[in-house]
């Protein structure tokens, strides 16, 4: 269900920007003519965009596992505010109200990329993870050096668990970690130790579901020290 609002939310958001950008154009350009016949035209679809918007994102934002971070929050805020400020820009020929409409909705969706306020995304320092959940600097050559994950994960358990990961955990993470679809944390980059990838592959977070019902204790094991592999 969370899934089906997720892609609906990205469908009218984009729906509703291609429309609203459209008109934008139409009024830098001063054709108010024109801009005024295509606002008649679509003034019922940018209710309809506008509102199924705010109503996914409501959805959303309830079903989100765990307090919302502070980027998410700041997104809602200005969209909410962006919307009703865009509309009545048009509605007005007002190219001031339009253009900060505009910017509002390019600095959002940076923001939501980047899941970072300042439109960079945290790096952080690279590191290892050992069986036991403690966390040391990364070796700067993991292929060369002997890396503790693999000792627990040899031949067939090794196997399984990246046909695990492949089939529940790559279409949004990326086969590499770093795919970020729907949300995914870049696992490249995550610093959550062995112990905290089994909570979360168990019960979920933010929009991930949890996956404690479909595999057993010794395969979320195996997934979650499969995950610190990816890590640079």
């Amino acid at each position: 269900m969370t899934t089906a609002f997720l892609h609906t939310h990205v469908l009218v958001v984009i729906l509703f920007l291609i429309l609203f950008l459209v008109k934008a154009f139409l009024l830098f350009l001063n054709k108010h003519d024109h801009l005024n016949r295509t606002r008649s035209s679509t003034k019922m679809l940018d209710m309809v965009f506008g509102g199924l918007t705010l109503v996914t994102g409501g959805y959303l934002a309830f079903s989100y596992n765990g307090p919302l971070p502070t980027w998410l929050f700041v997104k809602a805020v200005l969209v909410l505010a962006a919307i009703p400020l865009s509309i009545v820009g048009i509605r007005k020929h007002n190219k001031l109200l339009t253009a900060t409409g505009v910017l509002i909705f390019l600095y959002v969706y940076g923001v939501a990329e980047t899941k970072s306020l300042k439109m960079r995304p945290d790096k952080g320092e690279a590191v290892s993870v050992s069986p036991n959940g403690e966390i040391g600097t990364a070796s700067p050559d993991p292929e060369k050096a002997s890396h503790p994950i693999l000792s627990q994960l040899e031949g067939t358990q090794l196997e399984n668990a990246k046909a695990i990961y492949n089939n529940l955990c790559a279409n949004c993470h990326g086969e590499d970690g770093q795919k970020g679809a729907s949300g995914a944390v870049n696992l490249q980059l995550s610093t959550l130790n062995v112990e905290g990838r089994r909570e979360v592959i168990a019960n979920g977070r933010g929009l991930m579901p949890g996956f404690g019902s479909q595999l057993s204790e010794q395969e979320i094991e195996a997934l979650a020290l499969y995950s610190t592999l990816l890590k640079k």
